[in-house]
């Protein structure tokens, strides 16, 4: 009996410690999440463009570079949500979650001109730099529903 009380106890305390995914995310880690999927996003399509002849990696990496504390600060609350607070602990939430945010932009279609609005896109985001609200503005209205919401709300 004493035996079975202590592997209830310790599965408990398991699945205590698993990441905070039961409950739906707060808006400030939606809002970290849409960023986070925003840039993943746009080297996606940097990459699939370039496939097809259109280079738009430069637009992009200005785009990182301008945006980077944003989207380093994104990456990190996302990090920390799947981590319980530590940012190292995820024990591999965090990259299945980024996995699946990999796979979501990795296909998809790629024309010239997507690929030409997109770069336009990313000039824009290089020139605006007004305290990151037009960046989120967009990943707000490009990315509705992000992939973290998924696993955490009904």
């Amino acid at each position: 009996m004493k035996r079975r009380l202590r592997l209830m106890a310790g599965a408990l305390a398991l699945m205590a410690a698993q990441p905070a995914q039961a409950a739906c995310v707060d808006g400030q880690i939606v809002s970290a999440a849409r960023l986070h999927e925003f840039e993943t996003m746009m080297m996606a399509v940097s990459l699939r463009c370039s496939r097809i002849g259109v280079n738009m990696r430069p637009t992009f990496d200005s785009m990182v570079e301008v945006n980077r504390h944003r989207f380093e600060e994104a990456s990190a609350k996302v990090q920390k949500f799947f981590s319980n607070g530590s940012a190292k602990a995820h024990g591999g939430a965090f990259d299945t979650y980024a996995t699946k945010v990999a796979n979501k932009y990795g296909g998809g279609g790629t024309t010239p001109d997507t690929c030409r609005m997109f770069d336009a896109l990313g000039k824009e985001l290089s020139r605006m730099v007004q305290g990151g609200q037009i960046l989120m503005t967009v990943a707000e209205a490009m990315i509705r529903k992000p992939v973290i919401q998924d696993p955490t709300c009904p």
